[in-house]
């Protein structure tokens, strides 16, 4: 998906960042369809007792933050090989596992390569520019490699696979600027860009079943891939948990309120929970739009925006995965496809699961921005959709695809799928906070004390990080930012240094004092992005 035009969707009210407190999560948030069932051994685990000490604690329990433990634990940097033990590790969470942003999001894990090196370069170098992409790029193959190690039931569930990729417009201006952008990604990024082909009008309204496309590029399956995150994340911890046991721990229902230096202790930070204080010598804040919360100098540069999602059923003219007009020299792929729409500079996006078909549609964002559709928190994932965009989200697909195309609606869905899934074609609706930054590029990293304003006791030894930021795009950002944080970590135990890591991770993302100025924030206002809306 292109993150830049997902940001330009909307300008709301304004606001001052960098002055707010996001708060804490929601108690009762919407249940996303990803959601359902919920993990019966993770949803709501907790510890008999909560850890007392800890080596590392990870607020958080998304993809990042089970990235994080998954790489300390799974894959030990060989520095690393004569530790007598793995870090200990207490893993909290606000409310459910998973109940962020992976466990709400669109499935994709399919970066615009062409428009997101264009994105950096405005913000960074050339050099920086490649290397974000190529990073985002890698996320497929890295997440079908974490998948593999799962149990196979498990494995299965995960829905971790290639799909079918067509980034689809239906505005000449707008394709006019994606050619000019993957002509420019092809001869700079060569690696990438050959990844990438365009289609023209006919050839991509014959290929997307979209009748008003005026163009499209399709991406090969290196770069796109879909997923089913919770059940990837959830599954992954239990495995986490089982094969780990004296080494992580994972506390749901558990909200971090605060965060302090201690000098009287063994520990560089003390932790404070409504259930309980953990003590431990670093602190990562996998958070995303909440991270501002515990250290405030983020807000200057990160915040959360409300975003809508659907799942729904497809008419029963089109095609099942595997059976759609084949492009390039690949016929149709097994894991389904999944398409970007470019439309009226905004962005929507679908992905069709291979087992039941259901098309997983997000977006509308704009729509609500243009109707004048009331005050929103984008703090606040306890509704659903506003009306007008779950309107748009649950007559939007027939009007893409043609009712010519459409066909009748279905009726084979299973009829056993659960209370939580409606009987209609539109199977679920909710919402979701996603954390956007200023310039458009995560939050990974350490921070300093300057910007936490707080002291460890012992600096060489511990430290605060974080990993958020990841502006809606959290399958091509999240899994391989976990991997550096914990490398990272590891560096700082072992008193060595982590100049390999930046060969394949981008110094872009680190949490500089640059990015953190508060001018950022007005951009951000600008776009819509944090507002907070007073509850009585």
């Amino acid at each position: 998906m292109c993150a830049s035009v997902l940001l330009l969707a909307s300008t709301l009210a304004s606001l001052v960042l960098g002055q707010g407190d996001p708060g804490y999560p929601v108690k009762n948030p919407s249940t996303a369809y990803w959601q359902i069932p919920p993990h019966p051994d993770v949803a709501d685990h907790q510890s008999p007792q909560l850890p007392e000490s800890a080596d590392i604690v990870i607020i958080g329990s998304g993809m990042s933050g089970t990235s994080i433990a998954w790489h300390l634990l799974m894959d030990r940097h060989p520095r690393d090989n004569n530790a007598t033990r793995a870090p200990r590790i207490a893993m909290i969470e606000a409310r459910r596992a998973c109940s962020g942003a992976t466990g709400r999001n669109g499935g994709h894990i399919r970066p615009s390569s062409y428009d997101e090196y264009e994105s950096a370069r405005r913000v960074t170098t050339r050099e920086q520019a490649a290397k974000i992409t190529r990073f985002r790029a890698r996320h497929v193959d890295a997440l079908l490699r974490a998948a593999a190690r799962l149990p196979a039931l498990q494995r299965k569930a995960a829905s971790v696979r290639p799909v079918d990729s067509l980034d689809v417009y239906f505005e000449e201006a707008a394709w006019a600027r994606a050619v000019r952008q993957w002509e420019t990604l092809r001869e700079e990024l060569p690696e990438i860009g050959s990844e990438w082909d365009v289609l023209q009008r006919e050839e991509a309204a014959r290929v997307s079943l979209m009748p008003d496309a005026v163009g499209a590029l399709t991406g090969t399956a290196k770069v796109a891939g879909a997923i089913w995150a919770y059940r990837f994340v959830t599954n992954g911890l239990k495995m986490l948990l089982d094969t780990y046991p004296d080494s992580l721990s994972l506390d749901t229902h558990t909200t971090a309120t605060a965060v302090k230096a201690v000098k009287d202790s063994t520990r560089n930070f003390e932790v404070a929970t409504d259930r309980g204080t953990i003590r431990a010598d670093h602190v990562v804040y996998a958070t995303n739009a909440w991270s501002p919360h515990f250290v405030p100098v983020l807000g200057n540069a990160l915040a959360g925006r409300l975003l809508s999602m659907s799942a729904q059923l497809g008419g029963a003219g089109l095609p099942k995965a595997g059976e759609w007009p084949a492009y390039r020299d690949n016929v149709s792929l097994p894991g389904g496809r999944a398409w970007s729409l470019f439309v009226r500079g905004d962005l929507d996006y679908i992905v069709q699961q291979p087992e039941h078909g259901e098309y997983m549609f997000g977006g509308g964002a704009g729509v609500e921005s243009s109707s004048g559709g009331g005050e929103r928190d984008a703090y606040d994932d306890s509704g659903t959709p506003a009306q007008v965009v779950a309107a748009y989200l649950d007559g939007a697909l027939p009007t893409y695809f043609g009712y010519e195309n459409w066909g009748a609606e279905r009726s084979d869905f299973p009829a056993d799928a659960g209370p939580d899934v409606y009987a209609g074609r539109t199977k679920r609706v909710w919402t979701g906070v996603e954390g956007f930054t200023a310039d458009e590029l995560p939050l990974v990293g350490p921070l300093s004390e300057t910007q936490t304003n707080r002291t460890a006791r012992n600096p060489a030894a511990g430290g605060e990080w974080v990993s958020a930021g990841f502006n809606g795009e959290g399958m091509d950002y999240a899994w391989l930012s976990g991997r550096a944080v914990g490398e990272m970590i590891l560096s700082r135990m072992a008193n060595t240094t982590d100049e390999a890591l930046f060969e394949w991770f981008p110094k872009a993302f680190l949490p500089t004092e640059e990015r953190l100025i508060k001018r950022n924030a007005t951009s951000m206002a600008r776009r819509g992005i944090g507002r907070r809306i007073a509850h009585p």
